[in-house]
């Protein structure tokens, strides 16, 4: 087995480099903006990061064979998406979340919509006896 890839994507190894850089970009200057005073006041935005990647390997049943299938692949990914903002000012130190309105409906709708599906389920099961 070569450790190259033969199509257009990258090798194991500069796979796994790349996966050994991933604790430089989940530190906390990931989750921390850059600071900005106005006046006597600071403020901090703060952000969500997430990553998430996989990879894997495969082969045919019979490794000794010349005529083995074999395959490989990986991917990622990333997100981030502000939170709060931290405010600094000489009498205090505010916490000030930001508010995902879409993320509360889409929750709402949900929890609704699975609500009614057990009211009618239940419903259901009565009226069948």
């Amino acid at each position: 087995m070569n450790d190259t890839a033969t199509g257009p994507g990258i090798g194991a190894p500069a796979a796994l480099d790349q996966l050994a850089k991933l604790p430089e970009f989940a530190g906390a200057s990931a989750c921390f903006g850059h600071a900005v005073t106005a006046g006597e006041r600071t403020v901090i935005p703060v952000a969500e990061v997430q990553y998430g990647l996989g990879f894997g390997w495969g082969g045919g049943r019979d490794a000794k064979t010349d005529n083995v299938g074999t395959g490989g692949g990986a991917g990622g990914g990333a997100r981030s998406r502000a939170v709060a903002v931290i405010e600094v000012s000489p009498d205090s130190v505010r916490v000030l979340p930001i508010e995902d309105y879409t993320q509360i409906r889409l929750a709402s709708i949900t929890f609704v919509s699975t609500t009614i599906a057990l009211v009618a389920r239940t419903f259901l099961k009565l009226i069948r006896g």
